[in-house]
């Protein structure tokens, strides 16, 4: 009765298409807890299932919730069939190098063989420690201490590790990929060292029952009442510059809850948590947990096909041992978690962060996702065979003469992707690809794929005539510290929305003046119907209308505000943008920035009267009598 009640839910469950950045997974709950499986909670955020309400004897909603973690089945592999040899796979370190150094050598030394049956019985990698390992030392880590950690993870996997999920070979996997992908970044080594760190560490809870998935609950409580854990913690954070609270801030990043309100409170955790820990940089941490949490959920899919096939089917043990446990068994088949692999893997590939992915690891890949793409059902696995994989496609001609445009100029230093923007803007101007085309759009999403989500998020929500005007809107909206809806709203009242069609540059430059001169509009509307009004409004008026003899007067941000002065008393004044005229006592230079007005002397018709200072000082106390605000005056 109760098995044919579980398949029904879990191939529902892969039928429903994912959306991008949306998770699905099952569970069972209630009395898990008192089965002694140790469910209750677990956070199986690399696609496993978390027990909970939706497969008791009463059948809840499936849930569909964006989260910080993936979803549900890992996808498979086709046996002994590789793709780009992954850089994941340990490289070899010649035997010199290990003999010059002995703590490397200790380091390269399989971890002694711990009891039965855990993670430890698993042989050590070939040719020498895992590559997270080397990472560490290279950015200057202890060997001896790399080898504690490497030795630490090995003792903290309880189950079958050829048969798992969620065991040592998943911590390798999550921590080499964090590695690779800090390699890239423009990072301290201090701040790789945390972020690889914190990858190793976040599935170690060794209480948990055999082959089943690591709960960060459970893993945070771990590292915080174990001797050797917190040891640990201490050590390489005294050397390295970061806190046990920064990497267990990290590690809540990959919690996961199937039910939407249980969900946000996990990510309203991590966020607190990611605000404490590092309170001098908060978006830091809130950005590299979710890299973190990313990391966790592709690691498996970078390198060979056997590899990533072996996990998934991994995962299907877990869930039937979690199931067996509170007598819902048997649970779902190899074949149905296969099947449902590639909608997983679509996710992913979606997801703006799978640009952090090395080239050799986004290309394996696209070639496990092309593999499982032909493969959707579960009568599609029952072969003895997978058949053989597609290619990986290659990376696009463009993309690549794009990313040696900037490595030509940034050389050895990863640039900000507010530099690779303002480099992929010259590359395009140097190859004459209109900035808003879909050529330079597909270009812009690999180079800068945080800004590129934001573009598509706010291209999504404009005007259908907006939309290929997203970035600029972007750009200026932040220039003038307005909201995108702010300016759409400028360009439709003052009637720009019809020239939407025009050159973007053109179109741009029409906009930026009627952003200057709504805010100016704005800064006036409320100055009194008298003298001092009056001439506050002429200035505003001068300065929005780009106009004059010469180049250099249409382009002046500030306008002259020329005035007669019967001693130190204003008699008269106007604005304008023509500096050649010298009938008046002062020609004064009005800017406007951050909502002030700033009044500077220009010239005097007449030398040896008074100060330009004593002017200025005249001028505003005019302006101040006449009922213009104090405080708009710089």
């Amino acid at each position: 009765m109760r098995a044919p009640r579980l398949l029904p839910q879990v191939l529902t469950l892969i039928a429903l298409a994912l959306p991008a950045g949306a998770q699905i997974k099952t569970g069972v709950a209630g009395d898990a807890a008192n089965a002694g499986s140790g469910q209750v909670g677990s956070s199986l955020n690399s696609g496993g299932i978390t027990p909970v309400g939706a497969l008791n004897s009463s059948v809840s909603p499936l849930s569909l919730s964006p989260s910080l973690a993936p979803t549900l089945a890992p996808p498979a592999a086709s046996l002994n069939q590789g793709l780009v040899p992954s850089a994941l796979s340990p490289a070899k370190t010649p035997a010199a190098a290990i003999e010059d150094k002995p703590a490397l050598k200790a380091a390269a030394t399989p971890p002694k063989t711990p009891p039965s049956g855990s993670a430890a019985a698993a042989p050590a990698p070939p040719g020498g420690p895992p590559f997270f390992v080397q990472a560490l030392v290279k950015l200057g880590v202890a060997p001896e201490l790399a080898g504690r950690l490497q030795s630490f993870l090995s003792e903290r996997h309880p189950g079958d590790q050829d048969k798992i999920y969620h065991g040592l070979g998943h911590s390798h996997e999550v921590a080499d990929l964090t590695a690779r992908i800090v390699s890239d970044q423009s990072l301290s080594a201090e701040k790789k060292i945390l972020l690889i760190v914190s990858g190793a560490l976040h599935d170690v809870d060794p209480e948990r029952s055999p082959n089943t998935p690591a709960r960060v609950a459970a893993t945070l409580e771990h590292l915080d009442k174990n001797d050797e854990a917190r040891a640990l913690l201490v050590d390489f954070g005294s050397r390295y510059g970061f806190t046990a609270a920064q990497v267990k801030a990290l590690i809540m990043a990959t919690d996961f809850s199937p039910d939407p309100i249980q969900m946000q409170a996990k990510q309203d955790a991590f966020s607190k948590a990611a605000k404490e820990a590092f309170p001098s940089e908060p978006e830091w941490g809130l950005n590299w947990g979710k890299r973190l949490a990313f990391a966790d959920q592709s690691s498996t899919y970078v390198g060979s096909l056997a590899d990533a096939r072996r996990r998934v089917e991994g995962l299907a043990v877990e869930i039937r041992a979690q199931l067996e446990a509170i007598g819902k068994g048997p649970g779902p088949s190899n074949e149905v978690i296969l099947a449902g692999s590639y909608k997983f893997l679509t996710v992913l590939k979606q997801n703006p962060l799978f640009a952090l992915l090395p080239a050799e690891q986004a290309a394996n890949f696209d070639g496990v996702r092309a593999y499982f793409e032909k493969r959707q059902t579960p009568e599609a696995w029952a072969g003895a065979e997978a058949p053989a994989p597609a290619r990986a496609p290659p990376v696009s001609p463009d993309l690549a003469e794009a990313r040696r445009f900037i490595a030509g100029i940034m050389g050895k230093r990863a640039p900000t992707e507010r530099e690779a923007d303002s480099l992929l803007g010259d590359w395009l101007d140097e190859k004459g690809i209109p900035h808003d085309s879909p050529r330079a759009a597909a270009v812009r999403s690999s180079i800068v794929p945080e800004k590129s989500s934001l573009q598509a998020q706010v291209a999504a929500a404009l005007r259908p005539q907006l939309k290929r005007h997203a970035a600029m809107i972007i750009r200026l909206a932040t220039e003038h510290k307005m909201t995108v809806a702010a300016v759409e709203d400028v360009i439709v009242r003052r009637g720009l929305l019809e020239h939407a069609g025009i050159p973007s540059d053109q179109f741009e430059h029409q906009v930026s003046m009627a952003l200057t001169a709504d805010e100016l509009a704005r800064a006036v509307v409320r100055y009194p119907n008298n003298e001092a009004g009056t001439l506050m409004r002429g200035v505003a008026s001068a300065m929005s209308t780009r106009s004059g003899k010469s180049v250099e007067e249409v382009s002046r941000d500030g306008v002259f505000l020329y005035a007669d002065f019967a001693g130190d008393r204003f008699l008269r004044g106007y604005a304008s943008r023509d500096p050649d005229i010298q009938s008046h006592t002062i020609a004064f230079y009005i800017t406007r920035s951050d909502n002030l007005w700033k009044i500077d002397g220009y010239r005097q018709s007449r030398a040896g009267v008074r100060s330009d200072a004593a002017y200025i000082e005249s001028l505003k106390k005019w302006l101040i009598l006449g009922g213009i605000p104090e405080r708009d005056l710089r």
